[in-house]
């Protein structure tokens, strides 16, 4: 089998290829408004950061790792640049490991340089890019966590990490345990959960008390369900975005036996059949599609390999052409046109990975809210209200789980009293 190694000289081209892409990709991005979800992490933060309580003083609606990292972020620089440089630092790990993963996988030093080049730039990473969600933490510990655990001297560590990431959010134990039980030493690796999850716990319980299972427990599961309708349309988007990822992790599992390490090709399998299992959460209300951010890292490095192999078995070439054209027109849509993205809109669907209001819009709707009186309640959107530095109703951002969770009703009543309000 032919292989290529990576120098240290292509290793360094990588990261600089990579820092000059998230930069465009900043500049692309600039402030515009993509997810709800970014704009509540990232006020939540901010009142973190001002002294207030999660889970006691303020409504939250998911474990510490994403309001504390946010909060690190801003104590640095408060604003959005500071968590927007900050995201992108993770997204250029996960870059990284993907570009590792393929490179110990298949050999091939250019795929595995392209495949790093090419992991920022997935349509629903692309659409996520730099926001702060449990996703964008999640998608290099569930990375390396793969990686780790192909490898039986760092089972543990690799246990230790797939905790560490679903404690971003809890529904990651879900590809963490899909990695750990296919482990090379799994009993290793369950032992390194194990001991890790429960060491986050102690010391999560030990800071935010009983107020923490409260919030990111039992508030969760009185939001409610999403209708089917809507469930169904979000996993055809995924699917239209995933289909030629799907296509090429498929190939790699039929030629497993092209593999060099066939242990790295099931960790990654499970990673990404974990990732893809997340798509059932959509069924609570409130979920989007960006939970497959954490599916799409150890998709691209199988489909990338399976694209190789059956590439240079010729397999169906036209077709590895075909999806790998696909995929770089729903990017290049998402790029070009991200308020109208036609081709990386599913087929016959009228919206889709869109962002929510362009740069222009938020700029626009900034300096409405910051003519606002000093000291009043901001009703707008909380990522408005993070970007325009105004304080939302009884300092509550999280507009939705306060809104369907019965158990955050006295954080509703709080934000409810706080008048009067601006824009009215």
């Amino acid at each position: 089998m032919r292989s290529e190694g990576i120098t240290r000289g292509a290793a360094l081209a990588l990261a600089g290829v990579l820092v000059l892409e998230l930069a465009l990709l900043a500049a692309w991005q600039r402030n515009g408004y993509w997810d709800f979800s970014d704009g509540v992490y990232a006020e939540t933060a901010r009142v973190l950061l001002h002294g207030h309580s999660l889970y006691t003083d303020t409504a939250a609606a998911q474990p510490p790792p994403v309001y504390l990292l946010g909060a690190l972020l801003l104590a640095i620089h408060d604003g959005l640049g500071s968590l927007r440089a900050g995201l992108a630092l993770l997204e250029l790990a996960t870059a990284a490991l993907v570009a590792l993963s393929v490179w110990r996988l298949c050999g091939r030093g250019r795929v595995a340089l392209a495949a790093g080049v090419l992991a920022p730039l997935l349509p629903i990473t692309l659409h996520e890019h730099a926001q702060l969600l449990p996703e964008t933490l999640a998608a290099p510990l569930v990375m390396g966590g793969a990686l780790w655990c192909a490898r039986r001297e760092r089972a543990y560590a690799g246990g230790a990490m797939l905790a560490l990431a679903a404690a971003c959010k809890l529904a990651f134990v879900v590809p963490a345990l899909a990695v750990v039980l296919v482990a090379a030493a799994r009993r290793r690796a369950l032992a390194g959960f194990a001991l890790a999850g429960v060491a986050l716990v102690l010391a999560a319980l030990a800071v935010f008390g009983t107020a923490l299972w409260r919030e990111a427990v039992r508030a969760q599961l009185q939001v409610g369900s999403a209708s089917v309708h809507y469930v169904a349309q979000l996993l055809a988007q995924a699917a239209w975005n995933e289909l030629p990822l799907l296509a090429g992790a498929a190939a790699a599992l039929a030629l497993a036996h092209e593999a060099r390490e066939r242990q790295l090709l099931r960790t990654l399998a499970a990673a990404a059949a974990g990732g893809l299992a997340l798509g059932l959460t959509l069924f609570k209300s409130g979920s989007y599609i960006d939970v497959f951010v954490v599916a799409e890292p150890p998709l691209l490095a199988l489909a990338a390999c399976g694209a190789v192999w059956a590439w240079e078995r010729g397999r169906a070439r036209w077709l590895v052409a075909l999806l790998g054209a696909l995929l770089a027109a729903q990017s290049l849509s998402l790029l070009i046109a991200p308020g109208d993205p036609v081709i990386a809109r599913r087929p016959l669907a009228h919206s889709g990975l869109e962002y929510v209001l362009s740069p222009a819009a938020v700029t626009r709707a900034v300096a409405v809210a910051r003519r606002c009186p000093p000291g009043v309640a901001y009703s707008g959107q909380p990522y408005l209200a993070f970007v325009s530095r105004r304080a939302m109703p009884g300092d509550q951002p999280d507009l939705f789980i306060i809104a369907h969770a019965p158990l955050d009703a006295p954080f509703a009543r709080r934000a409810t009293a706080d008048q009067p309000r601006c824009p009215g």
